[in-house]
This record gives C-alpha cells, structure tokens and sequence, in this order.
C-alpha cells in the first residue's frame, strides 16, 4: 500500500477530470497518462487502466488501487457515476481540496517566524541559567531576596545544561516535520485533526463539506436519483459521519413516505440551507436549481473563511509564541529583579 499524497491526489483528479471532458475512454486516457508519468503517479495509473479495461468501474478500480486513496475520494467518484457527471463532482471536490492544501502552506509558513522566536527564547533561557544565574545568584542570597530560591534552581541547572538544552528544540522541531509529513497525505481529507488546531478551519472545512454535499446532491437529483439514495451519496461524499447518519435516517423516513420536514425539525447537522430547501418540499427542477445556489453560496462563504484564515494566522501564531515567549522571560528575568531591587532598597 502506497501513501498517496494531497498533491498527488489532486494532479491524478484532474488528469481523470480532463479525459471525462474530453470525452476520452478512461482506461486508454490512463494507459497513455502511466506511460508518461514517472513514479507514483505512473504506476498508479496504468494500475487503474488495467483494472478499467476488465470492465470494473471507477470507484471499485480505486477501491483495489494499490494507492491509498480517502474514502471520501472514492464516495464523490461512486456518486460522480451514478450521477452520470464525473467530472463536475470532481471539479467539486478539487475546489474543497486546494483549499485544504492551500491552508496546510499557509501554516507551513506562518509557523516559520514564531518556530524562530521560540528558539531565539529557549537560547537565552539556556544562557539565562548558564551564565547569568551562577553570577547573580550570591547577590540574591546574601540580601535574602524571596527569589533567591528560583535563582538557586537555575544556577544547579546550568552545569548540565549541555544534556537537556537540545533536547526542547529538537522535540519541537521533530513534532513540526512529523506534521508537516502527515499533512501532507491524501487521507486529510477524510479527517480535520491535522489541521483541527488552526483558528477558522474547522469552519472552513465544515463550508467545504456543505458545499460538496450541496453540490453532490444536486448532481444526483437531477439525473432522477431517488432522492433517498441520493441523500445517502451525497453525505458519504462529504465526508462527515454524523451527517451520514442522519442523511441514512432521513432516508429511512422518506423511503417510510413520511415528508423530510418532519425528520429535519429534529436534526441541526444538514446544512442549513440545504435542510431548509429539502424541507420545502420542492420539485426535483426546483430543488436542482437551490442546492446549485446553497453549494454556491458555501463555496463563497469558504473562500471568504480561507483568505481570512490567511489573512490573520500569521499574526496569530506570531502573538501566540512570541508574547508567551516575551511573558515568560519577564516573569523569570525582569520579576525577580525588580524584586531584588525592592529588597535593596528596604521597606
């Protein structure tokens, strides 16, 4: 099994996007694209086109892929065929991974500067009880200052610091590069944790998943889908297990006879325009016209939430460290020596 990147998701996404626009059969368009590609994306293509020209479909080509592609991938392309236009769901779900890539660069790089401040801070807390404290310490005894204990406690730490000094810094850098490393994989789109810690993208990444269902959807219903089937692909192909649990219950009910009002009074996870339009109980040209506008509409509002996502994680990273960074060394430098001062200059 091979770990099949973002990157490399989102180029073989478009490559099989262009060749359903095309027109082009996809196992020949495959075969042509494996032997033009190096590596990975090759190998995982002619794979496919072996698996197309014994007549298996798409999503089960994937499913037996060698490449370890999101089970969201595989729901979108499923939904894609039964709707009868791949290539329109994949564009769909393109858009939502872009961002998803775009927002892991963003943080990628709005990390830089706070990782830089962090170890310019834990320098001079290493030169702080290494060559600072030894020499002020006898200071603080002999007036008896009350932070004469802390600095005791530096100045014990400093001869070892040769053995824990590193060990800070390379904790955290190996922390970011093993993130770095698993952000990078396919497999994030099926799940927010990754990048679940960044202000705004858990909303962000909820807008892209409305969206895609919005747009799923209306794909489904109009080629005639039941709209009980189609609510159970659509939900699949955004990814959200409690949406698919109560897409699955809403369908249930539908294929019961009873309306979709009546399940959606009880639920809060559809989104709400999209629970709002199937509520109304409108005809399938109709309902096809407001889930394009809703899935319009959340693609705004995420685009919207990324450039502002954009906009202010740097600077919040940068507050976030650089004030802890500057609190910290306040509190252990400037603290007791405005304390020392007091005790100098008696009551």
């Amino acid at each position: 099994m091979r770990v099949f990147t973002l990157d490399d998701l989102l180029a073989l996404n478009d490559e099989i996007a262009a060749l359903v626009r095309a027109g082009v059969p996809l196992d020949s368009g495959l075969a042509e694209l494996g032997r033009e590609l190096p590596g990975h994306h090759g190998r995982t293509a002619t794979a496919l086109s072996r698996e197309l020209a014994r007549g298996m479909p798409l999503d089960e080509a994937l499913l037996q892929s060698r490449a370890e592609f999101p089970e969201l991938y595989i729901s979108v392309v499923t939904a894609g065929l039964r709707s009868g236009r791949l290539a329109s769901a994949l564009e769909g779900l393109a858009a939502a991974a872009r961002r998803v890539a775009e927002l892991r660069q963003v943080t990628a790089t709005a990390m830089i500067y706070p990782l830089i401040v962090f170890l310019l801070g834990w320098i001079l807390f290493v030169g702080l009880v290494t060559f600072f404290a030894p020499h002020v310490f006898p200071v603080f005894r002999d007036f008896h200052a009350s932070s004469a204990g802390l600095f005791a406690w530096f100045a014990e730490l400093g001869p070892s610091a040769a053995w824990w000094a590193p060990i800070a810094p390379a904790l955290v850098l190996l922390a970011v590069a093993f993130w770095w490393w698993r952000s990078r994989q396919a497999l994030l789109l099926d799940s927010t944790r990754l990048l679940g810690w960044v202000p705004g993208a858990r909303r962000l990444d909820g807008l892209c998943r409305s969206a895609t269902f919005a747009d799923v959807l209306a794909l489904l219903v109009d080629q005639r889908v039941p709209l009980a089937d189609g609510l159970r692909l659509a939900a699949a192909a955004c990814g959200d297990r409690r949406m698919t649990a109560d897409a699955e219950a809403l369908a249930l009910a539908i294929e019961r006879g009873a309306a979709p009002a009546e399940y959606l009074r009880h639920t809060g996870r559809f989104p709400p325009l999209v629970a709002w339009f199937l509520a109304a109980g409108q005809e399938a040209r109709l309902l096809v016209s407001a889930l394009r506008h809703a899935a319009a509409s959340y693609h705004e509002r995420a685009r919207q939430r990324a450039e502002a996502v954009h906009t202010f994680l740097p600077v919040f990273l940068t507050l976030g460290v650089g004030g802890t960074c500057v609190l910290a060394y306040a509190l252990l430098v400037f603290a007791p020596w405005v304390d020392l001062l007091k005790t100098i200059s008696g009551p």
